[in-house]
């Protein structure tokens, strides 16, 4: 199960890779119907068995019932600002009833870390990047706390180095450009001032022919990577 599928990216993904039965659950009943319309065929050769439109703690299948459930850029979101995190204890722990005896839960995040120090344009505007942080990004400790009270255990960190999984990633310009700016959760936190300081600090950086420069000066991504994926299993598996 795609666990906050959004538009079925990554569920096409998985399915293109061999994957053979794959759920697809959301909150938002406009990013299903995009995901219908991008995985039509799937749903018609029956590979894509169920879209199911519900809102997380909640997930509405019996237990046992998947192999695995993955959580793409999710988890991190379901309790923005609240630092006890519950929607995630208990989304994860909804998720430890559902999955099969021997099975994996996927949870992928960026992490504070990268958000401060990794990623070049968060670092345009480091005002709002600690607001992003403290309201809906965790650090590996963090996570680490929310897995064990949702009695799930961590076998395997790893992280995606390079930028491959966001094509624009390296569109300089892209500070300055709301349709570029809208791809990226992280703007949506921004105010008309923080969107302000960061074109100030583009076209500053620009005036002085230093722009460049500042970029690779402050990107990591090749080093250090984008995203953290988690490879868990439940405390009882183990």
């Amino acid at each position: 199960m795609d666990a906050g599928c959004g538009t079925g990216n990554y569920a096409k993904a998985f399915i293109e890779m061999g994957v053979r039965k794959m759920t697809l659950l959301d909150a938002s009943s406009g990013m299903l119907e995009k995901a219908k319309g991008k995985l039509s065929e799937y749903i018609t050769m029956g590979i894509v068995t169920d879209v199911i439109e519900a809102k997380m703690p909640t997930i509405p299948f019996p237990d046992e019932t998947f192999d695995a459930v993955m959580f793409n850029t999710v988890i991190n979101h379901l309790d923005r600002g609240n630092s006890a995190f519950p929607n995630s204890v208990n989304t994860l722990k909804e998720t430890v009833r559902i999955v099969r005896p021997g099975g994996y839960i996927i949870v992928s995040s960026m992490l504070a870390t990268t958000a401060s120090r990794v990623t070049w344009f968060t670092q345009l505007n480091m005002d709002l990047t600690n607001r992003f942080i403290a309201e809906c990004i965790l650090s590996v400790e963090q996570f680490d706390k929310i897995f064990e009270d949702a009695g799930i255990k961590c076998i395997q960190k790893l992280n995606i180095l390079g930028s491959d999984m966001y094509n624009t990633y390296y569109n300089l310009d892209g500070p300055l450009d709301e349709s570029w700016r809208a791809t990226s959760s992280y703007w949506s936190f921004a105010t008309k001032e923080d969107v302000e300081v960061a074109v100030q600090t583009v076209q500053e950086l620009k005036a002085k022919g230093e722009y460049e420069k500042w970029v690779k000066e402050h990107d990591q991504a090749n080093s250090t990577g984008l995203l953290t994926i988690f490879m868990c299993k439940p405390l009882l598996a183990n």
